[in-house]
């Protein structure tokens, strides 16, 4: 869809007023090619020097599995909610939900190993 301004502009109260203010604008200023080469070199100069915070595809095609999920929570009764729904779901076996429950009560939540917090796949290598 294509708006014409000239004829809408009313339907843009605010975009009018912008528009219509003088000091908002930006001036255009010419650079010449060898300015804007040395520009350019100094914006690659930088980026070169920064170094990515992780890889990408450090997780790509990870799926968290039920200890994942269970690392997440705050309380045994968040991890008994973690284990019993993935039981009902069929991605765990009576057999497993068992040894899991058992596991939480015998040793504590944090037997899975430490909590995963928000972030946890965003996190650098160390």
């Amino acid at each position: 869809m294509v708006i014409c301004l000239s004829k809408d502009l009313e339907e843009f109260p605010n975009l009018k007023k912008e528009l219509e203010k003088k000091d908002k604008m930006l001036p255009l200023r010419y650079v010449d090619e060898d300015e804007a080469q040395q520009i350019e070199q100094e914006i690659e100069e930088e980026t070169e020097t920064v170094e990515p915070l992780l890889d990408p595809t450090r997780y790509a095609g990870y799926g968290p599995n039920v200890i994942d999920f269970i690392r997440r929570c705050e309380t045994d009764k968040e991890a008994e909610e973690i284990i019993d729904f993935l039981w009902k779901k069929g991605d765990l076996t009576e057999e497993d939900s068992v040894k899991l429950f058992k596991q939480l009560e015998l040793k504590g939540l944090r037997s899975f190993g430490e909590k995963k917090e928000a972030g946890f796949y965003f996190q650098t290598e160390e």
